[in-house]
């Protein structure tokens, strides 16, 4: 069994190809014949963007709120705040105005925000 320091790349693009077809962990690190804390580690590092792939840093659509303090903020100043108020708050001064969907989903992924009004 490899650790993850001793894999080259060619194990390493394997455990990514093998992970990103749906294998399971266990099935990943017999097929490349390495631990299977590598192959998390590994895998983990490729999705969050600290092995470099030129494909993977451009697609998606940008962010439409680039920081989430703001919203953090907002919402920690009045906790029964309806989304519309939020959304008020978040586009008083701003350049780019965001909608109250986009503040309703931002909200419910950062866990601030029930789905009721």
């Amino acid at each position: 069994m490899q650790k993850r320091s001793d894999l080259s790349d060619v194990q390493k693009g394997m455990i990514i190809g093998f992970r990103a077809k749906g294998g399971s962990i266990s099935e990943t690190a017999n097929f490349v014949n390495c631990s299977r804390a590598a192959v998390v580690k590994v895998y983990c590092a490729w999705q969050y963007g600290t092995i470099q792939n030129q494909r993977r840093g451009t697609c998606g659509a940008p962010w439409a709120i680039d920081g989430e303090r703001r919203l953090w903020r907002c919402v920690r100043a009045n906790r029964r705040a309806t989304v519309e108020q939020l959304t008020a708050q978040m586009n008083q001064g701003a350049t780019k105005s965001v909608s109250s969907t986009t503040v309703q989903r931002v909200a419910q992924q950062l866990h601030v925000y029930s789905s009721q009004n």
